[in-house]
């Protein structure tokens, strides 16, 4: 699962490259070539690939043993990497440009939904763990308070007393930290609930997507494969 993940950090840097090679490359030619059209089919039908996590998540309701999402991330990120290739940064139609801009939103938003939630979800698990170990640890405390205030015994009075004190001070200070815990668990998961609506955001960038790929494989039959003989 490590090499899973290393992967698609490498193949997310590797599409951000491509992106930024707009500005020292463009080939008007080669999105319309037989091996520009192929890589264009190939990422398409990649991306297309990668709405199996979804429809198996959301449709089928189904969760397998091996985590489909690592899959879900490595076609989406090797399909739109082909599609940037296939276009080879040319802007000369308006549908084409769309597509880019659209593309761009989806992975963008895909890597920060995959990688930055992962890690807001972490956090908050981690911060509720220890929100229980506080927890725990302070009703131990308070049962060892209880225990202490019922001594009676009169000639271990002033060493009762300093032990009193201590142990009230440790105790303000368990509960000054379940408090500052608990805001922390708040704040996660506030962000966690945040990072679901970019989700969704997700979901409607990546239908205007397809619905854009459509016109384009549209339009490029209806005029024409120039590399056609």
């Amino acid at each position: 699962m490590w090499a899973e993940r290393n992967i698609n950090a490498w193949l997310a840097g590797f599409f951000v490259l491509l992106v930024l090679g707009m500005v020292y490359h463009q080939d008007p030619a080669f999105a319309g070539s037989a091996f520009g059209h192929s890589l264009g089919i190939a990422g398409t039908v990649l991306i297309f690939m990668a709405l199996i996590y979804p429809f198996r998540k959301r449709v089928l309701k189904k969760k397998g043993r091996q985590n489909p999402l690592n899959s879900h991330v490595t076609y989406g990120l090797i399909g739109p990497s082909l599609v940037v290739i296939h276009s080879a940064h040319k802007f000369t139609s308006r549908i084409g440009t769309l597509i880019f801009l659209a593309l761009l939103l989806v992975v963008i938003s895909g890597i920060i939904g995959r990688f930055l939630y992962r890690k807001v979800n972490r956090s908050l698990r981690e911060q509720k763990r220890a929100l229980k170990t506080l927890i725990n640890r302070f009703g131990q405390r308070r049962q060892e308070m209880g225990a202490a205030c019922a001594t009676t015994d009169e000639s271990l009075e002033e060493d009762h007393s300093e032990y009193i004190e201590t142990e009230c001070s440790r105790w303000a200070e368990e509960a000054a930290a379940i408090a500052d815990r608990e805001y922390t668990v708040t704040f996660f998961d506030r962000l966690k609930q945040l990072f679901s609506k970019w989700i969704r955001v997700h979901y409607w960038l990546t239908a205007f997507l397809f619905a854009l790929i459509a016109v384009h494989v549209v339009s490029t039959i209806y005029y024409g494969l120039r590399w056609l003989p």
